[in-house]
């Protein structure tokens, strides 16, 4: 009885020890920037053309809620308000250059005007919304990166009105030979060729004037480097708990007494 308890327990600790279908991946793109064209805002720093960038993208493949894709073509993860209302980003981005990292926010925010029947719509209103999404087209070894936020807020048509603005954007477009897999979890270092785009926008300003201004940069793409595949937290429990379960079995097993 007391053996078949220590089977048990080392099949329930093999089971959790397999890794998860739903565990997080990171593709780091790394390149050139090779324009700036930034207007009143400088995210980076003044100096940044032909310096060396890295793009940190964290793709969790089990977001709740998000729309995943996959078939002999390809396959995509995306998520978001500007995809579906209610989800969340399975994909987020940094952006560092000049050691200056820069995160792509997320956030989901519907906030509309007080409405009275009969007298109109007053008081503010704010929405924001967000994007992240990976797609890959095996045919054509091309992978796609994409993180976008967007946030908007203004107040009152009469006195007192005022508005703001913001935007992050960040995307690839990668193509190589070896991102032959439909899956877009295809692990390794791969040299690449494409182009990136960054923007960080904002604008302000109420009935006495404004503000505004860009950071906006291309990126030429040359190294991709995929890995991951770590269990969620949730799958390092079990396998905790089923080596706990192997650990009491033994300890409670009798022991041999000599003759």
């Amino acid at each position: 009885m007391r053996t078949a308890r220590i089977v048990m327990a080392f099949a329930v600790a093999l089971l959790a020890a397999t890794p998860a279908s739903a565990a997080i991946f990171t593709y780091i793109v790394t390149g050139i920037v090779v324009e700036d064209g930034s207007v009143d805002s400088a995210a980076f720093g003044d100096d940044v053309v032909g310096r060396g960038f890295s793009a940190r993208f964290t793709v969790d493949d089990a977001m709740p809620l998000a729309q995943y894709a996959a078939s002999v073509a390809g396959s995509s993860a995306q998520g978001g308000g500007l995809v579906q209302d209610g989800t969340r980003p399975p994909v987020t981005a940094t952006l560092t250059i000049n050691d200056i990292d820069y995160a792509i926010r997320t956030s989901d925010k519907d906030e509309p005007p007080y409405c009275e029947p009969g007298f109109g719509c007053f008081g503010p209103s704010a929405r924001i919304d967000d994007l992240g999404a990976i797609v890959k087209d095996a045919g054509a070894g091309r992978l796609d990166l994409t993180t976008r936020y967007e946030d908007s807020s203004s107040c009152c048509a009469d006195y007192g009105s005022w508005y703001s603005d913001a935007t992050d954007d960040l995307r690839f477009t990668l193509s190589d030979a070896a991102l032959t897999s439909p899956d877009y979890r295809q692990g390794g270092t791969f040299a690449v060729s494409g182009i990136g785009s960054f923007l960080a926008a904002y604008a302000a300003g109420d009935r006495s004037g404004g503000v505004d201004g860009a950071t906006r940069l291309t990126l030429a793409a040359t190294s991709l480097q995929v890995s991951g595949g770590v269990p969620e937290p949730g799958s390092w429990m079990m396998m905790i708990l089923g080596f706990g379960v192997i650990g009491a079995a033994v300890r409670h097993a009798p022991r041999a007494q000599a003759v």
